[in-house]
């Protein structure tokens, strides 16, 4: 009798019932759309100074940040230290994470000279990497430390970072052994990017977790590690970025090893 009864409610009825039903659904406290998250943990990558504004010697260089799960501050650095006869040069890197978006400022000596800057950024789904741009504050300038080398700082750049051991493209990665790494030669490679990070100090978000950091000219496919005085059963991670002759990636790669 009961599906008898509900048989003869006439289709406009119904129609209306679910239209009330559904708009009551669409009320109900979550079933709104999720909001926007990105992945946390350690990120390796590096920043490029700008090659318009600064074609002289646009270089790139070591960037880290350990990333909360949930939105929350964040530490990091950059490094700007590439010759033995320089200063440590490290940028204390601070900022919020906050759904896909990472916004933040920098700041450090680089050469005896007071730097900082913002830099903003988002993550991208569809490569996994945190993309985004910096500013230096005071702009342009031409640094000549005697007997060691001279430079231009650009004025702003763009950054890039991958989760450890995430290779752009997957086909790029790094082989160690007897000391050095190694990778396959890249076309269009006009420089190399390598550092290695002590990977203690990078998940602290604080300090400096730069062993070293070199810029290898031409098509080079190997660097020894035997000279970064790397402490023996201690991991690390080492990272290379491969730069075509107009300051752009043309492979990059990290990965965690155990100093022997």
């Amino acid at each position: 009798m009961k599906s008898r009864l509900i048989s003869l409610v006439p289709a406009r009825r119904l129609a209306a019932l679910s239209l009330f039903a559904l708009a009551h659904t669409a009320c109900v406290p979550g079933a709104a759309a999720a909001p926007a998250v990105s992945p946390g943990g350690l990120y390796v990558g590096y920043y490029q100074e700008d090659a318009l504004t600064n074609p002289e010697d646009p270089t790139p260089g070591a960037f880290v940040l350990k990333l909360p799960e949930e939105d929350a501050a964040f530490g990091g650095a950059m490094y700007f230290t590439f010759v033995g006869c320089q200063s440590s040069n490290v940028g204390a890197v601070k900022g919020i994470k906050a759904g896909t978006a990472l916004t933040g400022t920098w700041s450090g000596t680089i050469d005896n000279s007071a730097q900082s800057g913002a830099y903003t950024g988002t993550y991208d789904k569809a490569s996994g990497a945190f993309k985004g741009t910096y500013s230096v504050s005071a702009g342009k300038q031409l640094k000549n430390i005697e007997g060691c080398i001279q430079y231009y700082i650009a004025p702003k750049g763009a950054w890039e970072m991958y989760a450890v051991e995430q290779n752009q493209p997957a086909s790029f990665k790094l082989d160690l052994a007897g000391g050095q790494v190694s990778w396959r030669a890249v076309t269009n490679t006009a420089m190399t990017l390598v550092y290695v990070i002590d990977t203690a100090v990078a998940l602290a978000g604080s300090g400096n977790p730069i062993k070293v950091q070199t810029i290898l000219p031409g098509p080079v496919t190997k660097f020894d590690l035997r000279g970064a005085k790397l402490a023996k059963g201690k991991e690390y991670i080492v990272v290379a970025l491969a730069n075509t002759a107009k300051a752009q990636r043309a492979a990059f790669a990290s990965k965690r090893f155990v100093a022997p």
